[in-house]
């Protein structure tokens, strides 16, 4: 798992947070890491734990929060592929407002062509 500093990692649970809460108003089930949900952790896929899985009318979502500290790390390319590869769910990704553009050719690079990444502004 990524290390993030204090700050990134306050951020990174901020964005996880701001997720939960509008799937949750879609009325979608939620499962997420690291911020002690109701509804527990998401379960393993391909090996990693995502931070948010939603599922809502059939469809299966797997969501990250990245953070810029976490962008280029190896950690983060494994996740994404795992997440990217799994059969029958969206992948999606949130990061902090003005940093869509960075983690898409991010992802580019590892040969991923990210489908939905929200922006928060935290």
């Amino acid at each position: 798992m990524a290390q993030r500093s204090n700050t990134e990692s306050t951020m990174h649970n901020r964005l996880i947070e701001l997720m939960v809460n509008k799937l949750e108003e879609e009325r979608a089930y939620v499962r997420a890491d690291h911020i002690g949900h109701r509804n527990g952790q998401p379960e393993n896929v391909n090996g990693h734990i995502p931070d948010i899985e939603a599922s809502s009318n059939g469809t299966k979502r797997i969501i990250e929060a990245e953070t810029p500290e976490t962008f280029n790390l190896q950690d983060t390319k494994n996740q994404f592929i795992a997440f990217y590869n799994a059969y029958g769910t969206l992948f999606e990704v949130i990061v902090p407002k003005g940093y869509e553009a960075e983690l898409r050719r991010v992802a580019l690079n590892w040969g991923i062509t990210l489908g939905t990444v929200w922006e928060a502004r935290l």
